[in-house]
């Protein structure tokens, strides 16, 4: 194929298929096999006895003179690859597939909740107590009403012990959180707990007013109240019953190494009065009880019916 004997047009479509390439016409011709390239030089050195020289033969290849088209061209070597396959990923795993999650026993109680109240120290795994009766509505709100602190007289055993209780004023409650504090800061409390069980225990032994049996001796009656600056009207105090009881010291707030009240009534009740364990933790419980019926009265404040009692079918 001659170069030269091609249009200029054609020419230019050659051209412009070699630059594409990154090569030049004549490469790209060779390359189309329309030119063979050029032959690299030989020569033949004799040695020993001359011979007739042979003249070698080169056999070429006849060259089409065929111009390419360029559309044949750019089909040909341009042909675009087929598009990638996609492979279809699947989604990624949830989360709550990748963490093993252990099964929950439902038997247990969740983290959160506090099976003894940090308050009145009741066991909140028991059965809510039944509607209170009309005898203890009545007495309540007389009491409320009154502005008077709410007693019930509570029997155990089968009536056989009988436990008084008695709802606290707000500056009783008061003197016992300082009295707690104070306790803290002298570190006799180091813990949460701790903290809480010193305060139910000073709690437990001012609600408790009387204590009595039915078939012996014990008729105990505690003050129902503690000073008359916590607690005015009351019937008692804490400070005169205790000036009458041997070993009685003199309240005095400057020094640090004379114990205060709530220290000596706590000392008393647990000398005279609650002796053993397991006679506290029977007190202790019946007094949590009071004071959830105290609660279940506090919570009729929305009850329209409170007064009413149920009337007879007519």
């Amino acid at each position: 194929m001659d170069i030269n004997s091609i249009s200029e047009v054609e020419k230019e479509l050659l051209a412009e298929v070699a630059k594409a390439k990154g090569k030049t016409v004549n490469e790209l011709l060779i390359e189309l096999g329309h030119i063979q390239p050029p032959q690299p030089s030989t020569s033949v050195e004799f040695k020993g006895q001359a011979t007739e020289a042979v003249e070698p033969q080169l056999t070429t290849t006849p060259v089409s003179t065929e111009i390419p088209r360029f559309d044949d061209a750019i089909q040909t070597e341009f042909e675009p690859p087929p598009p990638p396959t996609t492979a279809v990923e699947s989604p990624p795993p949830a989360i709550d597939d990748l963490v093993d999650e252990p099964e929950i026993d439902e038997r247990l109680a969740p983290a959160t909740f506090k099976q003894i109240c940090v308050q009145c120290g009741w066991d909140q795994e028991q059965a809510t107590i039944p509607e209170p009766e009309h005898s203890d509505k009545i007495a309540f709100l007389h009491a409320v009403l009154g502005q008077k602190v709410y007693s019930k007289r509570q029997t155990v055993f089968g009536g056989q012990l009988r436990l008084t209780f008695r709802t606290l004023s707000i500056r009783e409650i008061d003197a016992m959180y300082q009295e707690t504090f104070r306790a803290q800061k002298a570190g006799m409390i180091s813990t949460s707990a701790d903290y809480y069980e010193f305060l139910n225990r000073l709690r437990l032994y001012l609600q408790l007013t009387a204590m009595s049996s039915a078939k012996t001796v014990m008729q105990i009656k505690l003050p129902e109240g503690l000073n008359r600056e916590t607690h005015p009207g009351a019937a008692s105090y804490w400070d005169d019953f205790l000036k009458e009881q041997p070993g009685y010291q003199a309240i005095n707030t400057d020094a640090t190494d004379t114990p205060t009240l709530l220290i000596q009534i706590q000392d008393y009740i647990l000398t005279h009065v609650l002796k053993t364990e397991h006679l506290q933790r029977i007190v202790a419980h019946t007094c949590n009880k009071f004071n959830r019926l105290v609660v279940k009265l506090e919570m009729s404040v929305d009850n329209p019916d409170f007064w009413e009692e149920t009337k007879p079918q007519s």
